[in-house]
């Protein structure tokens, strides 16, 4: 890992020095309970065996620093916390490159993640397929650590997203 893979929060990188192909990124504030699954979730990660054409990368609540961390790859998995009416601790997933399908909005604390998809291309070389894989929250309340909810659907959020990177590669 370079000094300025440390600075933009790597947490793994392709071994044999090709670009990543697939780009995995979690966003959100780990100091705000649920909020922080996407850093939870990037972390057990780096516990685990990657494709060789990935990398698990912490944007946390910047946008751009998403839309950086997942430029030149084919695929990204952008992991946080889903605002939806389900049970918390319910994993889902959705295709953000997909117009017809509804996500919940990716609110990041400088700009709307959507937003900053949709006008991103112009500076950033986006992946065709953007994927967002996620965890309800039960609480976003400033505290270390996830629900006890959230925290037993990490191993599931964890396997989903290790499904995504291994299915039909880009």
């Amino acid at each position: 890992m370079t000094s300025s893979d440390a600075a933009s929060g790597d947490v793994s990188a392709p071994s044999d020095g090709d670009a990543a192909t697939q780009a995995v990124v979690g966003v959100g504030s780990m100091v705000m309970g649920d909020d922080g699954v996407g850093y939870h979730a990037v972390e057990a990660l780096a516990d685990r065996p990657l494709p060789d054409d990935a990398i698990a990368t912490h944007a946390g609540t910047t946008a751009f620093l998403a839309l950086e961390a997942m430029s030149g790859a084919d695929r990204a998995v952008v992991v946080d916390a889903l605002s939806l009416d389900d049970e918390p601790g319910t994993v889902r997933e959705f295709r953000l490159t997909d117009p017809a399908e509804e996500a919940p909005e990716v609110t990041m604390h400088d700009f709307s993640f959507g937003d900053a998809l949709a006008v991103g291309d112009a500076a950033y070389d986006l992946p065709e397929e953007v994927l967002l894989v996620g965890a309800v929250p039960h609480s976003v309340e400033p505290r270390v650590g996830l629900s006890d909810p959230v925290e037993a659907a990490l191993p599931e959020l964890v396997s989903r997203i290790e499904t995504r990177l291994t299915a039909n590669p880009p």
